[in-house]
């Protein structure tokens, strides 16, 4: 007997496998906008070429600086108003720095250049029987001629310090003689404020398209990290800047009480330097420590100054930067060393600038993916 036919009813009622189906299309789906999207942006980064430093650095600066416009449009300012004001503001401590700061550092560094070679001479005729007694005693010849150094100094130091005048005629001569790419290198940097002011001002608008441009039943999760980031990051940097600030008073005081020439001006530089982790304070004590011993030589002075940045040194790491900065980015201290020594090798200065935010990025991204992981069945499994 042959059986008889299955009944539609029993058909219909038999179990469909199309959702692995329709879960594998939509994962294929995915890979391929992904690749899509990778090869435009590769792209776009080949054909910007050199603009593509100066679209990052108007990037980073827009961003650094929507909170204070969106402030300033919060107590009636225009948008455009508000970035304005603040080009303004730039533009004109800009010009004083030029205008009043630079010839007086100028000035100073050429009555420094000229304290240079007593000071030398001397440590040479103290120095100099020490050297003997080694050379003589141990057979070792010490290559230091502290008098021929002392006679080249001030020519090195005069070229830190020249005329205003000679130097814009001088870059004004490089410039017609330069030809296109010249003209392109100076074009590229005034390019700076203008992308600067574009973004600026869109800013809004940019932040709303690339959120269109996330999936939709992605859209919370990326919100959330973005959010996550953004506020460290924001954190990171009110804190560094506040710190550093304080720092260059402290600086700048100290080297006013050891009575050093450019206090204020070194002061400043190794305040600011201090955003370079461990390399700027570095630089900026043998900066001071270096004019007070050119200036006095060896005495109370050089205690002052070395005993300023010491202190300071103590204070950023115990107060300062635990109080204001404290945990915001929420890197262990190793990461923190090696993100900065492998940022630096990649990057160079920059990328000491860059490492701690773009480790405190990846370190959100990273403890998402690390969630996802644990509640995933290879992992319950």
């Amino acid at each position: 007997m042959r059986r008889a036919p299955r009944s539609s009813a029993g058909a219909a009622a038999l179990p469909t496998r199309r959702a692995p189906t329709l879960r594998r299309t939509s994962a294929w789906s995915q890979l391929r906008w992904a690749a899509a999207f990778v090869v435009m942006t590769g792209a776009l980064v080949y054909v910007t070429g050199s603009l593509l430093s100066v679209l990052v650095a108007s990037a980073v600066v827009a961003y650094l600086l929507d909170p204070l416009v969106t402030k300033l449009q919060a107590r009636g300012y225009s948008r455009e108003g508000a970035i304005v004001a603040i080009g303004g503001l730039a533009t004109a401590a800009l010009l004083v720095a030029v205008g009043v700061v630079v010839p007086g550092v100028a000035q100073k560094i050429g009555q420094v250049g000229s304290a240079v070679s007593p000071y030398l001479g001397g440590v040479s005729d103290r120095v100099g029987p020490l050297l003997d007694q080694v050379e003589t005693r141990f057979g070792v010849v010490v290559p230091t001629d502290l008098r021929a150094l002392a006679a080249e100094v001030p020519g090195y130091l005069q070229k830190l310090s020249p005329d205003a005048r000679k130097t814009i005629q001088d870059w004004l001569g490089r410039l017609a003689g330069g030809g296109m790419d010249v003209v392109l290198s100076v074009l590229t940097v005034t390019l700076v404020p203008v992308f600067t002011f574009y973004l600026l001002r869109d800013w809004p608008l940019i932040v709303g398209w690339v959120d269109e441009l996330v999936p939709v039943r992605h859209r919370p999760i990326v919100r959330t990290l973005a959010l996550e980031i953004d506020g460290r990051i924001a954190s990171f940097v009110k804190g560094q800047l506040l710190v550093a600030t304080l720092l260059a008073v402290f600086y700048t005081v100290g080297m006013l009480v050891a009575r050093v020439d450019l206090a204020v001006t070194v002061g400043v530089l190794s305040g600011a330097l201090f955003l370079l982790p461990y390399i700027g304070p570095l630089i900026g004590a043998a900066l001071g420590v270096g004019l007070a011993l050119i200036q006095y030589g060896v005495d109370w002075h050089v205690v002052v100054v070395v005993a300023t940045f010491g202190l300071a040194q103590i204070m950023e790491n115990t107060v300062l930067t635990p109080m204001l900065v404290g945990d915001r980015v929420g890197l262990h201290p190793m990461v923190v060393m090696i993100a900065l020594i492998v940022a630096g090798n990649l990057l160079g200065l920059w990328g000491l600038v860059v490492a701690l935010p773009v480790t405190a990025a990846l370190a959100v991204i990273g403890a998402h993916v690390l969630d996802v992981y644990r509640r995933s069945r290879t992992y319950l499994a």
